[in-house]
């Protein structure tokens, strides 16, 4: 029986962090280069006739994935973000969270509902949006983009800024097939970028586009604690309900809990 790679885990991809986002490369254990094509991507038969015939090599797919998640642009931080390497410490909801992240990556659909995740910062979210994105890129082939909020804000004020810029500025973040947006409402954007990115929301909603998002705000109005429906005003948050199935990550602050395992 075939022995896994120790080092990729059988993806034959590994992510390693560049900057501020993670790039992906062919694993150095399994794939420095092909035995089939020698690294070349096609291999080559001769007929019955001594026609000579390029095929694309099955090492080729490993190229197509490694250019999606380097499309994603998910976060350097997070380049060992997978389901395997999440952490649950038996709490129940993690677990949970856990679990519905990898049945929604594994069976998912274009089209199908997205997810909002909130909680305390800390508790996973942005490793479960990585995870799911990254799943869907390597595993499955599908198109996926990672944004920060406030990036987002600044990156479309940019968009519309550029004179030079021609078509809609909106339409790559539309059309990408899953799009997830972490730390929505960590700042307060102006009113024209509530404008854009309501927008944006209303054409991914259009266009029946899955959308993602991990947020520190609850998405219900509570007494004593500004909500999302506050910080981002009712239809966003309203139409961002009717996009996603809701998930509350009710843990601690993971970063605070290795620092005192570290320490």
């Amino acid at each position: 029986m075939r022995r896994e790679c120790p080092t990729c885990g059988d993806e034959r991809l590994v992510l390693v962090p560049d900057g501020l986002s993670a790039r992906a490369v062919r694993c150095p254990t399994c794939e420095a280069e092909c035995p089939l094509c020698g690294g070349v991507g096609f291999t080559f038969t001769t007929d019955e006739n001594g026609y000579e015939t390029a095929r694309p090599c099955a090492c080729s797919s490993v190229g197509r994935r490694i250019d999606l998640l380097n499309r994603a642009r998910l976060p350097g931080r997070y380049a060992e973000a997978t389901f395997t390497t999440f952490r649950s410490d038996k709490n129940k909801s993690l677990q949970s969270a856990h679990s519905n992240a990898f049945k929604f990556a594994r069976e998912f659909r274009e089209g199908d509902r997205g997810l909002l995740y909130w909680g305390t910062p800390g508790a996973g979210k942005t490793h479960l949006l990585v995870s799911i994105l990254r799943y869907l890129a390597a595993k499955r082939g599908i198109a996926v983009r990672f944004v920060e909020f406030v990036h987002l804000l600044s990156d479309l004020k940019a968009r519309f800024g550029n004179a030079d810029q021609s078509g809609d500025p909106l339409a790559d973040l539309v059309e990408v097939p899953v799009l997830a947006i972490d730390e929505l409402g960590k700042n307060r954007g102006t009113e024209w970028e509530m404008g854009v990115l309501d927008e944006l929301i209303s054409k991914r909603y259009n266009a029946n586009r899955t959308t993602l998002f991990a947020t520190n705000l609850s998405p219900q109005v509570r007494e004593g604690k500004e909500s999302l429906p506050e910080r981002m005003g009712e239809r966003i948050s309203s139409r961002i309900n009717e996009m996603c199935h809701i998930e509350h990550l009710n843990a601690p602050d993971y970063r605070k809990v290795k620092a005192r395992e570290v320490g």
